[in-house]
C-alpha cells in the first residue's frame, strides 16, 4: 500500500475526531463535565478515550515501530491500552488536542518520509507479524473506533441531558 492512501485513511480518522470535540466544544455544555461523564459504571469517559487516541501514536511509533521508549511516558501510562480510565485524571480539551496533535504530527511526519521498503517491512508486534503499512492501517482502525465510542458516549451525553 502506497503512502498517500495510508495518510489519506489516517486524515480522515482524525477529522472525525476532531469534528466530534469541535461539536463537544460547541455545544454550550461544561466541557468537562462532558468529558468526564461515563455512559455506565466502569465505562471510559470521553476524556479517556480521545488521549487514548493520543498515547496510542506515541506508544506505537515511538516503542514498536522505532523501538524505543515513549515520549511521553505519563500520557502512555495513563491512557494507553491497558490503563484503567480515572476520575482524577479527566484532561481538558486544551491537553486532548494538544496531545492529538502532538503525536499525530509525529506519526504523520515518520509516514511521509518512509520509503516503500520501510512500508513492507515487517516487524514482530508482541507476537504478531505485519508489515508497517499494515500497523498504519491498524492505526487508522483504532482511532476510528475509538472516535465511534466518543461519538455514541456524547448521544447518551445528550440524551440523559435532554439534549436530544
Amino acid at each position: 500500500m502506497d503512502k498517500s492512501t495510508l495518510i489519506a485513511g489516517l486524515e480522515f480518522a482524525r477529522s472525525r475526531l476532531l469534528a466530534t470535540l469541535d461539536d463537544i466544544e460547541k455545544s454550550g455544555q461544561v466541557p468537562d463535565k462532558v468529558l468526564s461523564w461515563r455512559p455506565a459504571p466502569g465505562r471510559a469517559h470521553i476524556g479517556w478515550q480521545a488521549m487514548h487516541c493520543a498515547a496510542t501514536h506515541d506508544r506505537y511509533l515511538n516503542v514498536r515501530i522505532k523501538g524505543g521508549q515513549p515520549v511521553d511516558p505519563e500520557l502512555v501510562e495513563n491512557f494507553a491500552g491497558g490503563s484503567t480510565p480515572s476520575d482524577q485524571r479527566v484532561p481538558s480539551l486544551i491537553q486532548i488536542r494538544s496531545a492529538l496533535d502532538k503525536h499525530y504530527t509525529a506519526l504523520k511526519s515518520f509516514l511521509q518520509n518512509a520509503s516503500q521498503e520501510e512500508l513492507d517491512k515487517v516487524q514482530d508486534f508482541g507476537g504478531v507479524k505485519r508489515s508497517l503499512a499494515e500497523s498504519i492501517i491498524l492505526l487508522t482502525w483504532h482511532e476510528a473506533h475509538h472516535q465511534g465510542q466518543i461519538h455514541l458516549t456524547w448521544n447518551c451525553y445528550k440524551a440523559a441531558h435532554g439534549l436530544i
